[in-house]
């Protein structure tokens, strides 16, 4: 089974399209945003998993937390997922080529996620879908990003089209499970009419929206683009709350009138 078809099974399953993200920062990375006093990153991690749950039907562990976890951990944590009934996406976005991207999918493999984010910048986007499915591995390529540096990057040409609008039709050309786009905001650089370009290009694949919640990206037009292709993340907004929980539902309620509407 595809990503794909695993990820629409689960909005099937679940009625939602809301992804969480975990982030277990340990209390001197940041100001705020951190892991409570005396409860272990995999223990917290369950935690949350179990409460957002009943509202959510992807999970994405941002790997760059997680350095210090053993397979044995993440394994753990994958099959408190996968037993809830949502997909796992290993956000590594792994950036190398050749053995180097292999090794990376093959250990998400191992370890029980369902598809890994990539950034396809060194070019090998053919070379890396073709290794993530060796692996059984869903790929999910950035591809429109929102922080403010992209903005002087997404319309370079190669090859008579904009940056994103290659990465785009490469992902799509070499079957890849989906990509990443931003949510457009007042506050960023991202437009209507890129959505829309994005979906002409990549057909009924999925699309793995980072940047709603604390970051204010806008849902409408991502849920009114994407529809149930949308994976829409959101991260310290329902993580970090004194209710998670009851965070996720509002979340969810949310994207519900918007899918309804």
């Amino acid at each position: 089974m595809t990503f794909i078809q695993k990820w629409l099974d689960a909005v099937d399953r679940k009625g939602s399209i809301l992804c969480v993200n975990i982030d277990p920062a340990e209390p001197q990375q940041r100001a705020n945003g951190v892991l409570p006093a005396g409860m272990s990153k995999l223990d917290w991690s369950l935690k949350l998993v179990e409460a957002v749950s009943p509202y959510a039907a992807a999970i994405k562990p941002n790997r760059q937390y997680f350095k210090d976890f053993s397979r044995d951990e993440m394994v753990q944590l994958n099959q408190a997922i996968h037993k809830h009934g949502m997909v796992s996406i290993d956000d590594s976005k792994i950036a190398d080529i050749g053995d180097t991207n292999d090794a990376a999918l093959y250990h998400a493999a191992q370890e029980g996620f369902d598809a890994v984010t990539y950034a396809p910048f060194p070019g090998n986007i053919a070379a890396t879908c073709e290794a993530a499915k060796k692996h059984g591995m869903g790929l999910i390529p950035l591809v429109l990003m929102s922080n403010p540096e992209y903005a002087v990057m997404k319309n370079i040409p190669i090859a008579g089209q904009a940056f994103y609008e290659y990465l785009a039709r490469e992902s799509a050309a070499h079957d890849a499970d989906g990509v990443v786009v931003g949510a457009p905001s007042a506050k960023n650089h991202l437009s209507l009419e890129e959505l829309q370009r994005v979906k002409e290009l990549i057909g009924p694949r999925t699309v793995l929206v980072p940047g709603i919640g604390a970051q204010g990206g806008d849902l409408e037009p991502i849920v009114n683009t994407f529809g149930d292709y949308a994976i829409v993340s959101v991260g310290r907004a329902i993580a970090y709350n004194d209710d998670p929980a009851a965070t996720a539902r509002n979340y969810f309620e949310l994207i519900q009138k918007l899918r309804l509407s």
